[in-house]
């Protein structure tokens, strides 16, 4: 039943709507430093160029390895199919349940353009906007997103990347550190290291296409808006990106003591012990009958017979081990402190260090985050088999199971303002306060709003799903808009989504060009101002609403306590269930939640 929430949900935001042409004009090639590669011409006069290599397959030897450059092309590459997916578990993003997708040969990016010829190419110098899927770097793709509107509306290049995900992406033993390995192999952050791999070979190219590799702007949603962060405050990523948006993004980062030990006899990490994965493994391959006997095995197994072992094991062995070691009070899989890579201070260092490099930035987060997460959870929402006509088309595709009913609106509201609120003090309010605090005044803000859903037989979408996690994702890659199901399940005003969708890509586009979103390229915008004492962040809602506002609010932990301890709409039991599910996530202080109504 589970799973298929989840392919509703995808469903109802699927985003890549209308496919690229099969036509490779003459006029899209284009000479790489790996050789000449011909495109595709796309939706609304632009082309295309996808599945381009831009490092080795990590496979074999190169598995748990930094990437290195891609070989020349034997002849003109044709860049005319999207590469397969990094490898990861099917689900969500595939509509399929239960089996495996992709492939550990998966480093290619897709770069489109206007449909300008090599001479006009060869004229131009137009901002590059570096896309960063997101998926809790576990699932998701780049083949996902097709910025065509963007890049032709605004005269930008968009290129989206593929990294390496789960413990192919991020995965730290002593036994695969031994010989030859480089600093950047020691670190473990091999998916950090792919993006960074993907900006350099941008560096190299994108002026053929036509971009300015001196204004190179990365954003990303989610595990892309952590990835974001991540690069945001890399010291080898410096000098590869001149603007950052991080949309919906975690910006806390994994320890690496806690990525190579055991967990402790309470199970609970912030992330999947590298030890523990290979406890699974051997307990998978029958070599030990429970963990105390996988690892007592382990312990046993020198450098060179763990690393032989880790290596022989298949993607999929590999994969289903990772998240069977899953912790109690695990996170994300996330970006660790190495002190090469990533500074041992972690990501945060980058916001409050006036001593490092750093760049304009936008830091984001949506009203109702958490609705994509609750609305699964039975004790909210019930779910059963629907009726009419939107029942019978979502049959079609395998969903038989629907929203019904939310039991407790008013409830639900709050559960999911409390710990939106969190993620927002977190990943938006604090970072910027604390930008501004050490003078980097080129920060700005913005909580998407948009929840005008309609009501399909009696069940309120925008109740249940309104401004929640990803949903801005379809007003920036509006393809979608058109689509049959995303017209009745998520669009009740085509005019106000399109008008908030056009107004959103323009404050995008004029912060690729500018550092400043200001008044959008169309410069009638409401003004979006830095982060000050006056007006903080903007609201993106669309007329029906609160349009576009400038607003002088903000979340900190002290105010999520205060509106938690007035509230109406929940029991003094509900508000310390509340406040212990974010203190046990570590969102709030332990302390906060022991001191609440007096203990």
């Amino acid at each position: 039943m589970l799973f298929k929430k989840y392919t509703f949900i995808a469903v109802s935001l699927i985003l890549i709507l209308q496919g690229c042409g099969n036509s490779l004009p003459d006029d899209s090639v284009r000479t790489l430093k790996q050789g000449e590669v011909i495109g595709i011409q796309s939706e609304k006069n632009t082309y295309a160029w996808l599945g381009i290599p831009f490092a080795e397959p990590p496979v074999g030897d190169l598995r748990w390895k930094a990437p290195i450059q891609p070989k020349k092309f034997d002849s003109r590459y044709e860049a005319s199919e999207f590469s397969e997916v990094c490898f990861q578990r099917e689900g969500i993003m595939t509509g399929t349940e239960g089996g495996w997708i992709g492939s550990e040969d998966c480093l290619y990016l897709n770069v489109w353009s206007p449909a300008w010829s090599l001479e006009q190419a060869g004229e131009k110098k137009v901002p590059v906007m570096v896309w960063i899927h997101g998926g809790g770097n576990t699932i998701g793709s780049a083949d996902t997103y097709y910025p065509t509107d963007l890049v032709s509306q605004h005269e930008v290049i968009v290129v989206t990347v593929q990294y390496r995900m789960s413990n192919l992406g991020w995965f730290r033993h002593p036994a695969l550190r031994q010989g030859n390995s480089s600093i950047e192999d020691i670190s473990g952050n091999f998916g950090t290291l792919d993006n960074i791999m993907a900006l350099k070979w941008i560096k190299e190219n994108i002026g053929n296409f036509g971009g300015d590799a001196n204004n190179v702007t990365i954003f990303g949603e989610s595990a892309g808006g952590h990835n974001v962060a991540a690069l945001y405050a890399s010291p080898i990523a410096t000098g590869l990106f001149h603007k950052a948006i991080v949309q919906s993004g975690i910006v806390s980062h994994s320890l690496i003591e806690d990525a190579e030990s055991y967990y402790p006899e309470d199970g609970t990490s912030d992330i999947q012990s590298s030890k523990e994965v290979i406890n699974r493994l051997l307990i998978n391959d029958e070599k030990a009958n429970d963990i105390n006997g996988a690892k007592n095995l382990q312990d046993s197994m020198s450098l060179q017979e763990l690393e032989a072992y880790l290596r022989s094991k298949k993607s999929e062995e590999l994969l289903t081990a990772y998240f069977e070691a899953s912790p109690k009070k695990g996170g994300m899989t996330r970006v660790f402190n190495d002190g090469h890579v990533m500074g041992e201070k972690g990501i945060y260092e980058s916001f409050t260090n006036n001593n490092m490099p750093r760049v304009p930035i936008i830091l984001g987060t949506n009203r109702y985050e958490t609705k994509l997460f609750n609305m699964r959870n039975p004790e909210f929402v019930k779910w059963g088999e629907g009726e009419g006509v939107v029942a019978t088309a979502l049959s079609w595709a395998g969903i038989t199971e629907l929203p019904l009913e939310v039991l407790r609106p008013d409830f639900y509201n709050a559960v999911n303002q409390y710990s939106s609120d969190s993620w927002k003090q977190r990943a938006a309010d604090s970072p910027a306060r604390d930008l501004i605090a050490s003078s980097l005044y080129d920060t700005y803000v913005y909580r998407f709003d948009w929840d005008e859903l309609p009501t399909v037989q009696g069940m309120d979408f925008g109740l249940l799903l309104g401004s929640a996690h990803a949903m801005e994702l379809l007003f920036l890659f509006p393809a979608g808009l058109d689509n049959m199901l995303v017209k009745n399940l998520v669009v009740e005003d085509s005019d106000s989504v399109k008008k908030l969708s056009d107004q959103m890509m323009s404050y995008w586009a004029q912060f690729a060009y500018t550092g400043n979103p200001g008044k959008g390229m169309s410069d009638d915008l409401p003004q979006w101002k830095p982060w000050s004492g006056e007006e903080k962040y903007m609201i993106l809602d669309s007329e029906n609403d609160q349009g576009l506002i400038m607003v002088n609010s903000e979340v900190t932990i002290d105010s999520i306590i205060e509106d938690l301890r007035e509230d109406t709409r929940m029991t003094k039991d509900e508000k310390c269930q509340t406040l212990f599910s974010l203190s046990y996530g570590g969102d709030i202080p332990e302390e906060s939640f022991s001191g609440f109504e007096g203990g």
